[in-house]
């Protein structure tokens, strides 16, 4: 998959998204479009400070729960990169309220579901013709079109032995099956989907206990992303290329 021309990472101000949009500035050849999005970018300092000295990268507006962010990012985008379309969306963007049994709500599961779900799919929605066209050079072992989800080890069914954070753990399953529908929609079209566990990370969301720095975990994900082909797309994958059980 690596390097492509040209990315969108969704969630790109803090935290897993950024470091993301650090260290593809660092591979041997850089995307030359690096689109950067977070809900709210003028409060996005840190990623303001990684853009100035870095002209690949243009930081959008795009909230995944607001169409209307999504439709007018897809527009600034194609105006970008023209016919060669876009080779690697990351829809990172993600939600964990931790609730049990006994707190969590009807509002808060449709607000993560609509985060941690809706958002990927009407992301990757409004962004597929950019998809399609930048998939026209691919091959089934050089796929120049990816989507990659990012999921989590809490979505595995078969790895479930605890009841904690259940709307976090019912929104990322089903975004597992949202990766094998588009899977399913895209493999004959030259563009290529999965979905990656980062691991236990030291973010907000991972706390300061998690054993994995956002360093180690997104230079992995890149690796595994640099290995995608046909047969290992579709999979749940962690950080450092084990596949894990759905």
């Amino acid at each position: 998959m690596l390097p492509p021309k040209s990315v969108l990472i969704t969630g790109a101000s803090r935290g897993l998204g950024l470091e993301f949009v650090k260290q593809f500035l660092q591979v041997p050849t850089p995307p030359e479009f690096l689109f950067a999005t977070c809900r709210n970018p003028d409060n996005a300092k840190e990623l303001q400070e990684v853009a100035k000295s870095n002209s690949s990268i243009t930081i959008m507006k795009l909230d995944v729960s607001e169409m209307n962010t999504i439709e007018e990012a897809k527009k600034l985008v194609e105006s970008k990169v023209g016919a060669g379309g876009l080779n690697l969306l990351i829809n990172n963007a993600g939600i964990n309220k931790k609730v049990t049994l006994e707190t969590v709500t009807p509002d808060m599961m449709l607000d993560t579901f609509n985060i941690n779900v809706n958002g990927p799919l009407f992301t990757t929605k409004a962004f597929l013709p950019l998809l399609l066209q930048a998939a026209r050079s691919s091959t089934p072992s050089n796929p120049s079109s990816a989507i990659v989800n990012m999921s989590s080890i809490m979505s595995s069914i078969a790895r479930t032995v605890t009841s904690d954070a259940v709307e976090y753990r019912v929104s990322k399953s089903a975004l597992n099956m949202l990766t094998k529908i588009l899977h399913n929609e895209l493999k004959d079209k030259g563009i290529h989907v999965g979905c990656l566990h980062p691991g236990w990370v030291q973010t907000d969301m991972g706390t300061a206990k998690a054993p994995v720095t956002v360093s180690q975990s997104v230079c992995g994900c890149i690796q595994v992303m640099s290995n995608m082909n046909a047969e290992n797309a579709c999979v749940l994958t962690d950080y450092t290329g084990n596949p894990l059980p759905w």
